[in-house]
This record gives structure tokens, sequence and C-alpha cells, in this order.
């Protein structure tokens, strides 16, 4: 009767044993190890003095991932340099890319339009995970004939956290008028958690 308690006993233990294992295999297929990388977001928000209208206008977010911050970039869109990567926003819909010649369209992790403000999100790996990157906001009419912008780019580090709302002068949107008066710009360096 003994021999057959010790028997059970081991039959269970090498049960919990495979067990264990094949729990542990299917977690760590590779491996423990340190587990995956945390992936990193741009969030910018814009703020308008009316309401958002991409129907008769367009907006533009502009950023210069290229670590030299003297050069960012200005309010007019043709002098933007190749390396530069803008977020469109037309006809209700947006556009993300670099503004070299054939480079590929990139993809917006998130973007929302509500009343005043347009938030869109990227991965910070499509600008090539940069230290810093300058940003700026253009509204423009469908010419790109510029109606606002800020008074400057800005910059903002690539570590985790929020650059203080950058406030943009009011009612200088010229023939633009209050659906392209930039009031302010929030940007946000977060994780795909958040």
């Amino acid at each position: 009767m003994r021999i057959i308690n010790v028997k059970k006993v081991i039959i269970i233990l090498l049960m919990i044993g495979i067990l264990a294992v094949v729990s542990g295999c299917a977690r760590w297929p590779d491996g423990p190890g340190p587990g995956p990388e945390t992936d990193y977001q741009l969030e910018i928000t814009v703020e308008v003095k009316g309401q958002i209208n991409s129907y008769e206008g367009i907006y533009y977010i502009v950023m210069d991932a290229d670590r030299d911050s003297a050069t960012g970039p200005g309010e007019d869109i043709s002098s933007w340099d190749d390396r530069f990567y803008y977020i469109k926003l037309e006809d209700g819909f947006f556009y993300f890319a670099q503004k070299e010649e054939g480079s590929p369209e990139l993809y917006l992790t998130d973007s929302l339009i509500s009343g005043n403000k347009i938030q869109v999100t990227i991965a910070r790996s499509d600008l090539e995970d940069p230290n810093s990157i300058d940003i700026n906001v253009v509204t423009t009419d469908s010419e790109n004939n510029t109606y606002d912008h800020l008074d400057g780019y800005f910059t903002i580090n690539t570590n985790l956290g929020s650059k203080p709302p950058i406030v943009d002068s009011p009612d200088d949107s010229g023939d633009g008028g209050a659906d392209f008066d930039i009031l302010s710009v929030k940007a946000k360096i977060k994780t795909t958690f958040e």
C-alpha cells in the first residue's frame, strides 16, 4: 500500500515539474530576458480659436529630428528641408510623411479632431528615435499661403514628460479667421501604455 502512495506522489511531482517547464517556455520562448523594450510615442495637441475646418484650409505640424535645434522648421512651407517630417490635415484626413521626395507615407498611432482641437500621436521610432524634436505648427489656405504659425519652433526632449503649452499670439491669422488662429500647442512623450 505504501509503494502505491509513493508512486502517486512521484507522478504528481513529475506532472507539476512538467507543467512548470512548459509554462516557463511559453512565457519566455527564448529564455528569460529583460523583456520587451518600451515603445515611446509623441503626442501633439493643437488648439485654435475657432473650430477645426480642414475643408477650407490646411493644418500642418512639422517636425525636425536631426538633433540640430539651430535649424528647426520655420513658417514658410517652401523652405522646409527634406529631413523634416510633417503631419497634414486636409479635407478631414491626416497625412504623415517625410518631406524628402520618394519617402513612403508613415502612419499615425492615433488621431483626433474635436471642436477646436487636433491631437495626433506618432511612434518616436518613426522619427528614427532622436534625442530631441523641433516642432512648429502652420495653418494655410488650400494654396499653402500661410494664415498663422507659432512665433518660433520649439524643442522637446524625447525622454518621458511634457512641454508646457506653447502659447501663440491671438488674432494673428489674417484672412484665415478664428478657425486657423493657433492658440496653443502641447507636446508630450509617453509610453504606449499611457
